[in-house]
């Protein structure tokens, strides 16, 4: 295993981002380079807000509705990193939900880490990092980029720095409450046409405002003779070939306050 001459200086690593941004590649990138440890929801306690570990290590934050903070006393033994894939800009419009929930993991990261940056352009990587600069609001958050699934050479960790004191209990009761709807809907499918499913899940966000954090899926189509493997997030969609039929036939689809007859309208019109 390869070793840096200066190991990652704080005790433990909480990676923060949307369902999908590449937290496991920065976790596998953190272990093989410096080899830290890579810690389970069992290996650290929420006692309110505030997480307390049991053992040094790296965290990946699953639920990213309701994020963890930072207390004074932590700053030299946790480091929280907010992971951005950027192979994709936000789209101008019907995202701002997603966009004020990016700003608040911004709020609470002592640095971003750029995920996928091989597979992006540098217009999208320039969009990304003048996003970043726009929303720190008190401190210029510093970037480090993963590049290949590995962190940069001369990278030993982001240092801690004040929090931008977003107060994340401000929100309105409307908008809480819909937080409170984080849900996952499976659905059975035997073969689509995978231009319809898209375009069907492509419309239900753009024009019905729905809040789609994740999609996963493994289905025959009409287009392809091979399997095709279905990864959504928040704001992109890619499909590849699959190399395992684990989980084939089953269409995933996670978010907030979805509307799950709807959804299954949407998969049944696009079965062939």
């Amino acid at each position: 295993m390869a070793q840096l001459d200066k190991p990652i200086d704080v005790q433990n690593i909480v990676l923060l981002g949307l369902p999908g941004s590449g937290k496991s590649h920065v976790a596998a990138a953190l272990q093989q380079q410096f080899g830290c440890h890579l810690l389970a929801s069992t290996d650290c306690q929420l006692e309110g807000s505030v997480l307390a570990f049991n053992r040094p290590g790296c965290l990946e934050w699953q639920d990213f509705l309701n994020l963890p903070i930072k207390q004074g006393d932590q700053q030299d033994t946790q480091s929280f990193w907010c992971v951005i894939d950027v192979r994709s800009v936000l789209p101008a419009t019907g995202f701002e939900w997603l966009e004020e929930h990016l700003s608040r993991l911004l709020a609470i990261a002592d640095g971003v880490v750029f995920t996928f940056t091989e597979a992006a352009s540098l217009d999208e990587q320039a969009w990304w990092g003048q996003w970043v600069k726009n929303h720190s609001s008190n401190a210029k958050k510093p970037i480090v980029r993963l590049m290949n699934q590995l962190l940069p050479v001369s990278f030993s960790g982001f240092a801690s720095i004040q929090m931008d004191g977003l107060q994340f209990d401000k929100l309105n009761q409307q908008e809480a409450a819909l937080y409170q709807q984080s849900a996952s809907y499976q659905f059975d499918v035997d073969r689509v046409v995978l231009d319809h499913l898209l375009m069907g899940l492509d419309s239900s966000r753009h024009n019905l405002a729905m809040r789609i954090t994740r999609v996963k899926a493994i289905v025959r189509t009409l287009e392809y003779a091979n399997l095709v493997v279905i990864e959504g997030t928040p704001y992109r969609w890619d499909t590849y070939a699959a190399e395992t039929e684990q989980g084939l036939g089953k269409v995933e689809i996670s978010g907030i306050g979805l509307d799950q007859a709807w959804l299954k309208q949407l998969i049944d019109a696009a079965k062939v």
